[in-house]
């Protein structure tokens, strides 16, 4: 033990010169290692913002507003757009009359039957027939005592009613089953405040006259909301016409218009 103390006290010197040297050393390695500062500026500083030029000023002139749906007058009722009787604001009926329906039906089945082959297809038709018949005739004697309805309509008039209505359908050669508009559904008052628009939806109807598929027609539509498009759909499925002697599917449009409360 007393040797390297001796030792160390004979090299004190270079032990004490060398540990300062490399002191030094280690300094000058850490100033020189240091990059140059350089200072980060905030990325918000280099954005400019235009100053006004001016004060724009809220009048009526220079307030732009979405033009609303506007209907007009509308009756609450449904109308074949096919429909070629005289238009009448007083005296009018919303269903063609019974006579014009079965001349419009024989036609159809006239063309049908000589168009179809075999006795047995012809019976079918026949039988159709009848059976339609017989379904009118008792549509018929319902609607004969019917009063005439607030609205303006009268039971067995050759008039149509002019104007805008809340419903209206297109398909050729097909009117509502058992000639009642009220199988063509109004769904027109169903979506409350803020909700009046126009509502187009394709259909397709089947021989048995119920609807098949409904979809919303964009592009015919106006100023329509999700609830009036989602009704408008489902009431056009709620909708039947007459029994067709074709056997293929039909297509056609019906028209809804909305008014809100």
């Amino acid at each position: 033990m007393n040797n390297f103390f001796d030792l160390i006290d004979r090299y004190k010197f270079g032990i004490i010169g060398a540990f300062t040297a490399a002191i030094a050393i280690f300094m000058y390695l850490q100033l020189t290692s240091v990059p140059e500062y350089k200072e980060l500026k905030p990325y918000f500083e280099s954005i400019e913002i235009e100053p006004i030029l001016q004060e724009i000023e809220l009048t009526p002139e220079n307030i732009e507003i979405v033009p609303q749906f506007e209907a007009g007058k509308v009756t609450n009722t449904a109308r074949d757009a096919n429909d070629t009787r005289e238009r009448s604001d007083e005296n009018w009926s919303s269903s063609k009359s019974f006579s014009d329906v079965e001349q419009s039906i024989k036609d159809e089945e006239k063309k049908m039957f000589e168009e179809t082959g075999g006795e047995a297809k012809r019976k079918v038709i026949k039988e159709q027939d009848e059976e339609r018949k017989k379904n009118q005739s008792q549509s018929k004697n319902d609607k004969s005592s019917a009063p005439k309805s607030n609205n303006g309509a009268t039971s067995g008039t050759n008039n149509a009613v002019k104007g805008n209505v809340m419903v209206e359908w297109s398909l050729s050669g097909r009117s509502p089953h058992q000639n009642n508009e009220w199988n063509v559904r109004n769904p027109g008052y169903t979506c409350g405040h803020s909700s009046s628009g126009r509502v187009v939806v394709t259909i397709k109807v089947g021989q048995d006259g119920k609807v098949i598929s409904a979809i919303p027609d964009a592009a015919g539509s106006s100023s329509a909301n999700p609830c009036m498009i989602e009704q408008a759909v489902k009431y056009a499925k709620l909708s039947r016409f007459d029994y067709s002697a074709a056997e293929v599917s039909q297509t056609g449009k019906i028209y809804y218009t909305f008014i809100s409360q």
